[in-house]
């Protein structure tokens, strides 16, 4: 029967441990901000940072990072689970990393549209010589409602964007490039 006894104690180490763990999750966000192959180190060197956020993986084609972060670290404030929102959530994992990476990244609920609804556009979009130039013409599209992912390449002078063609199309996006003034070559 002692064994009995200790089983209780036990139980209350596995539920406290249980407990303490609770607050940790990972999850999987949409990264806007990853323009192209070399902003994967940014985003590694940022994230480092951020004292409650760990990259648990990136995957670079997809636009996804899959991080690890204790909500109650992240959100001290919030007392009851409804303050717990993934809304709430996002914006503290954003508001982690959005002052030392000069508003350059933020993560966003993944894509729902499975890959081959997507639609593939290639855009010459000319000079892509520097990476604020690079990023300027990924900035101009990659916040638009129906742009689910974005590339530029400096070597081609392309941007590739994978978009759901039912919201929208090529003139859009270029229609936004140009606002951005990042300049867009007249070539089919």
């Amino acid at each position: 029967m002692k064994p009995l006894r200790k089983l209780p104690s036990l139980l209350a180490l596995m539920l406290c441990s249980t407990v303490l763990r609770a607050e940790e999750q990972t999850s999987t966000y949409r990264v806007l901000g990853l323009c192209s192959p070399d902003r994967q180190e940014d985003l590694r060197q940022l994230v480092s940072t951020a004292p409650d956020v760990q990259l648990v993986s990136l995957d670079y084609d997809k636009a996804d990072a899959v991080l690890r972060y204790d909500v109650a670290k992240l959100l001290p404030a919030a007392k009851k689970p409804k303050d717990l929102t993934p809304e709430k959530i996002t914006k503290a994992l954003n508001d982690q990393i959005r002052v030392k990476g000069k508003n350059t990244f933020s993560f966003v609920e993944p894509s729902t549209l499975p890959a081959d609804q997507l639609t593939r556009l290639d855009i010459p979009v000319g000079i892509l010589d520097c990476k604020g130039c690079r990023y300027t013409a990924y900035a101009a599209i990659a916040k638009m409602d129906s742009v689910e992912r974005a590339t530029v390449n400096s070597e081609t002078r392309m941007l590739t964007a994978w978009i759901d063609a039912t919201k929208t199309g090529r003139a859009a996006l270029e229609e936004a490039l140009k606002k951005a003034g990042a300049v867009t070559d007249t070539k089919p």
